[in-house]
């Protein structure tokens, strides 16, 4: 039956591709064998795994181990935060192992069961539901918090910003572009004047209104509305208001905030040059057919749409790629020293961006393929990327480690003479109102989502969330009933435990235990192991503020943990000394290291190990790339 299956599978793709007639007779035998097949053939073979997964413990977030569940390229799992409540977190599983693995060093064990497609997929879109169901209830929080903002006239929020407008500068000299001759001839020459005298009538006819009822009552399985609020609509008219003064004043681009990379690579050809040309013309026409949608919130991505118009602009003139700064204001940052510390790693982040960037320029500059607006704001992040590093390494700068995105949106704050102009008596009712929303809202979300370490926590809520999704098999049953009478089941390794028993088992290593294997593969065991157990001359790690001060590693020393552990202990005990002699100077904090130190010491005494070491700036693995 297998070489018959082959054979007809064989034969009718040729015959499809080919477009050659098959008899009735030939399908029906076919169809025949197929539904055979899937009679006999095991289910697993039409089945999807879904995975468990342990983290083990570390120093830092879950230090008592962690728990996640996995849908292919989809992972979640359940965080706890400060405020006291654990939220469900949904990230890419390249992105979880990054986290975890190379970047806190931890080892993923990791069981698998088989479901069937229906089922696999109904639990996967329950877990997504509860996690947009959160996200939602967050985007009701930020809405009141940015009405509340507004109304207090907090200047310096960071809530009240117009996105987009930083691109460009105040003190100018103006020149005309294509873009206002475009404008005059498909919408008018009186289009643009019109529009800003008809935002400003509308800005001042705002007023704040009671939200609706049904946008304040939140519970776990119900999606709310987020109201297009007062705020919201101030924001996005003055937004547009803005717009139309730069397109009107024809502003240009902040140079700080575009740039043009050195390397050879960012040179243009004749040909690239008419695809840029062609590109940028398709954005000037995005941009009149903006600037005329019924779309609200049009201003933001006009901003942005026009500085890639003019930023275009620089590129065909100058022959050279010059690209919009797309990083974050709040771009988590390393300092110069640190730069230097860990320059071999950027300056190998920065060759595999450029490798990257050969490969995305010859596709985005492809003769069978017009440029569109997602592959260059790929190919301009990717640059972002490569630059950053370039720029820090070549002008001894700190450089910003995350916080480049797709769309360059750099903002201003929303400057005093363009607050809302409300009686005193409006100003007061609509904030009373607001508080009321505030306070009701977070009481929810804390009484609907509170941590407790035994009934509620990274493990509990992962199975929860399994019997809501009321996925009538015996095999779920099976999973429940093994979870709710295992005594320590809340605990990720118990839980893990019990699941594993029959399941497939695979251990995933930490970023450390691959890197002593390959080590161990070139070099004399001996040797790597006088070098690498130690914090002082192993080869990768580099001690960081992310870790308790320690001196040997004992995750794989097991039976030498104890000795091991004893010398940390002293380690940490010595720096306590100096931080008593310090604390004037340093604020406590070689005190708090010491302290922290001796605790993640004394497990290490009794054979157990928690602290793992972490490692920072770690290039993206390319395997998973």
């Amino acid at each position: 039956m297998k070489y018959k299956v082959q054979y007809l599978l064989y034969t009718l793709d040729g015959a499809f591709q080919n477009n050659v007639m098959i008899p009735i007779s030939y399908l029906k035998s076919f169809i025949w064998v197929t539904l055979c097949l899937c009679l006999v053939l095991p289910i697993s073979l039409c089945a999807k795994p879904l995975s468990y997964l342990y983290i083990n413990a570390s120093e830092g977030n879950a230090s008592g181990g962690h728990t996640a569940l996995r849908f292919n390229k989809e992972t979640y799992h359940f965080q706890h935060f400060d405020s006291g409540i654990i939220r469900i977190i949904r990230h890419t599983s390249t992105d979880f192992d990054y986290q975890y693995r190379y970047l806190e060093n931890r080892t993923l064990f990791t069981t698998t069961i088989e479901l069937e497609e229906l089922h696999y997929e109904q639990l996967r879109n329950h877990f997504n539901l509860r996690f947009l169901l959160q996200k939602q209830q967050d985007a009701i929080v930020n809405e009141i918090n940015i009405n509340l903002a507004l109304l207090n006239k907090q200047i310096q929020s960071p809530l009240l910003t117009i996105p987009g407008a930083g691109l460009f500068v105040d003190n100018f000299v103006s020149r005309e572009t294509s873009i206002n001759k475009a404008i005059h001839k498909n919408l008018g020459t009186d289009f643009i004047d019109k529009h800003i005298q008809q935002i400003k009538t509308t800005i001042s006819t705002y007023q704040p209104i009671a939200w609706p009822q049904s946008s304040l009552i939140i519970s776990e399985n119900t999606f709310l509305s987020v109201p297009y609020s007062f705020a919201s609509r101030y924001l996005d008219s003055v937004s547009k208001l803005l717009f139309l003064q730069t397109l009107k004043a024809n502003t240009p681009l902040n140079n700080k905030y575009y740039f043009s990379p050195e390397h050879a690579m960012f040179t243009l050809s004749t040909a690239e040059t008419k695809q840029l040309k062609a590109f940028q013309k398709q954005l000037i026409n995005n941009l009149l057919s903006l600037l005329t949608s019924s779309r609200p919130d049009w201003g933001s991505s006009a901003f942005v749409l026009y500085a890639r118009i003019l930023v275009l602009s620089h590129s065909i003139d100058s022959g050279k790629l010059v690209l919009l700064d797309s990083y974050v204001a709040n771009s988590r940052q390393a300092a110069y020293p640190e730069v230097v510390r860990y320059q071999a790693l950027f300056q190998e982040q920065k060759q595999q961006a450029l490798a990257k960037i050969k490969h995305q320029k010859n596709q985005l500059f492809s003769q069978h393929t017009v440029i569109t607006e997602k592959s260059y704001s790929q190919f301009e992040m990717l640059a972002n990327y490569y630059y950053e590093r370039e720029r820090a390494l070549s002008k001894q700068q700190a450089i910003r480690l995350t916080g480049e995105r797709l769309l360059p949106s750099k903002s201003i704050p929303l400057v005093p003479h363009l607050f809302p102009k409300l009686s005193p008596q409006q100003t007061a009712i609509a904030l009373n109102n607001l508080q009321f929303y505030q306070a009701s809202i977070n009481k929810q979300i804390q009484t609907l989502y509170q941590y407790d370490l035994m009934t509620r926590n990274c493990v509990t809520e992962i199975f929860a969330t399994i019997k809501q999704a009321e996925i009538h098999t015996q095999q779920m049953h099976e999973l429940n009933h093994l979870i709710d009478h295992h005594p320590l089941a809340f605990i990720p390794f118990s839980s893990f435990d019990s699941l594993s028993i029959n399941s497939q088992k695979k251990v995933t290593p930490s970023f450390r235990y691959q890197q002593l294997k390959k080590m161990q593969q070139q070099e004399n065991n001996i040797i790597v192991y006088l070098r690498e157990f130690n914090t002082l001359t192993a080869k990768d790690y580099k001690f960081n503020e992310s870790d308790a001060i320690f001196l040997f590693f004992t995750d794989q020393n097991i039976w030498s943990r104890p000795i091991l552990g004893s010398l940390n202990l002293l380690t940490a005990t010595t720096v306590g000394i100096y931080g008593g002699f310090a604390l004037p100077f340093d604020s406590g904090k070689a005190l708090k290291n010491s302290a922290m130190g001796i605790l993640m010491s004394l497990p290490e005494l009794a054979f157990f190990n928690i602290r793992k070491g972490s490692y920072k700036h770690l290039s993206f693995p390319a395997q998973t790339n």
